[in-house]
C-alpha cells in the first residue's frame, strides 16, 4: 500500500468511528424511546397436583383407615368402592351413593347406602317405605339426632337411620365382627362415623308435642226442669 494511502486511511478512521458511535446511539434512544416488551414468569403450577384430587365420596363418609382401625385390619389392604346413583326427582332423592368396604384381594367387608332429599319429609316418607320391605326382627334406636330402626337377622344387621334430609343404611355381616365385640355395637359405630354424631354428645330432646288448638265455642246446654 501507498504511502499517500496510508494516510487517507488513517484520516478517515477517527470520521467512521464518530459515524458508527452515532449510529449506535441513535438505535439505543430509538430502542428507549419504543413500548417495553412484557416479560412473562415462568409457569409454575401453584398447588400439589396431587391435592386437587378429589376425596373419594365414600371415603368422605368414612375412610378405609377409619375402618381398618375398628376391625383390627391392615390399613394397606382395606379399600372402599364407590357408586353414585342418580337423583330420583319423582320422591325428591338428590344425591345417591352406595359403598362397598373391602379388605385384602377385594374381601366384603360391609355395605353403606346413603342418600339425600330435597326436605326432611321426602326422606322420612321415602325411609319409611323402605323400611316396610326389610326382613327381620325390627327395633327402634337413636344414633345421635337421627331416628333409626335395626334389623336383626340370622347373619347380619341391617341399621337404618333418617336425619333431617338425609338417610343412611349400614348392613354388616356377622363374619366381619370382630371376636368379642356385639354386633349392634359394631353397626352403631359405623352409623355415628357416617352421620358424624359424637357419640359422647348428650341425646337429642324429644320433640314437644304440637299446641292444643281450641275449638269452637259451645253454647251452654239448658237442662229442662220439667212442668
Amino acid at each position: 500500500m501507498g504511502l499517500a494511502r496510508r494516510r487517507t486511511v488513517r484520516l478517515l478512521a477517527p470520521v467512521l468511528a464518530l459515524m458508527l458511535g452515532g449510529m449506535v446511539a441513535g438505535c439505543g434512544a430509538e430502542a428507549r424511546s419504543g413500548v417495553d416488551l412484557p416479560t412473562f414468569a415462568p409457569n409454575v403450577p401453584t398447588s400439589d397436583p396431587a391435592s386437587a384430587v378429589p376425596l373419594d365420596p365414600c371415603a368422605a363418609l368414612i375412610t378405609p383407615a377409619d375402618v381398618a382401625n375398628v376391625l383390627g385390619l391392615d390399613p394397606g389392604k382395606t379399600g372402599v368402592k364407590s357408586v353414585r346413583g342418580v337423583p330420583a326427582p319423582a320422591v325428591g332423592r338428590t344425591d345417591k351413593l352406595d359403598c362397598t368396604y373391602t379388605a385384602d384381594k377385594g374381601r366384603p367387608l360391609f355395605t353403606l347406602r346413603a342418600a339425600t332429599y330435597a326436605t326432611p319429609d321426602a326422606a322420612r316418607q321415602q325411609w319409611q317405605l323402605n323400611g316396610g320391605l326389610e326382613k327381620g326382627d325390627k327395633r327402634d334406636v337413636t344414633v345421635g339426632p337421627a331416628a333409626g330402626v335395626l334389623y336383626m337377622r340370622r347373619d347380619e344387621l341391617l341399621l337404618s337411620v333418617v336425619d333431617g334430609p338425609r338417610t343412611l343404611a349400614v348392613q354388616v355381616p356377622d363374619r366381619t365382627v370382630p371376636k368379642g365385640r356385639a354386633r349392634e355395637n359394631l353397626v352403631t359405630d359405623f352409623a355415628q362415623r357416617a352421620l358424624k354424631v359424637d357419640p359422647n354428645a348428650p341425646p337429642a330432646p324429644a320433640p314437644a308435642p304440637p299446641p292444643v288448638t281450641p275449638g269452637p265455642a259451645q253454647p251452654p246446654v239448658q237442662v229442662g226442669t220439667g212442668g
